[in-house]
């Protein structure tokens, strides 16, 4: 399944921030997704609500993420940890985004961050 793209007005100032690699890794993630979708990436992508159980925050976090359908995609900045299987890599720099695939077939990139620690964005980061 192929996906829009969009930008929350955080993501786009952001941009505006990064290095030459990250801007193209960013771009190829989401021609990726508006050409293949979610298949044959090589980072981990995956929902945003595995926190920490020891959190004490752990359930609100929870359902923050889920109610703003949060996912996180590792992008491969500054480069992959390739010791798992393709589609698992891991990397310090994550992409922040909201999956409305099911509703909308758009996914809209929220924020970029680097962790540990991980953070989800926070609510001034989705606003269009």
């Amino acid at each position: 399944m192929n996906f829009k793209v969009s930008q929350s007005a955080h993501f786009l100032k952001l941009l505006s921030t990064l290095s030459d690699d990250e801007i193209e890794l960013i771009g190829n993630f989401q021609v990726h997704l508006m050409s293949q979708g979610f298949e044959g990436l090589p980072g981990r992508n995956k929902p945003s609500t595995g926190v920490s159980k020891n959190h004490v925050n752990r359930i609100k976090l929870i359902q923050y993420a889920i109610a703003n359908n949060l996912h996180h995609y590792h992008v491969g900045h500054t480069q992959y940890d390739r010791n798992k299987e393709f589609g698992d890599w891991t990397s310090e720099y994550v992409i922040h985004y909201q999956n409305h695939a099911s509703k909308t077939q758009t996914i809209n990139l929220v924020d970029y961050a680097a962790h540990p620690p991980f953070k989800l964005p926070s609510p001034n980061t989705l606003k269009p």
